[in-house]
């Protein structure tokens, strides 16, 4: 996630921004929003995890769609 947002942040221009910061700083925004005491973020019960570090786009949205697939009433 760190890198995907590096590389984009890049792109805008922001050259002088580090990874090790941008992951800092996504950290930083992880802990705060799981830490807070009004509706803090939370996975829910029945969440599907879709760990997209070593998946390409084309093999995220197959994987979304199956899961729908398979959890959807027809």
């Amino acid at each position: 996630r760190a890198q995907r947002r590096h590389k984009e942040m890049q792109g805008k221009g922001d050259t002088q921004i580090t990874l090790e910061e941008v992951f800092d700083s996504l950290a930083h925004r992880d802990y705060a929003d799981t830490t807070r005491v009004e509706s803090p973020l939370v996975r829910a019960e029945d969440a599907i995890v879709l760990d997209n570090t070593e998946l390409s786009p084309k093999e995220q949205l197959d994987f979304a769609l199956t899961m729908v697939h398979r959890h959807m009433p027809v």
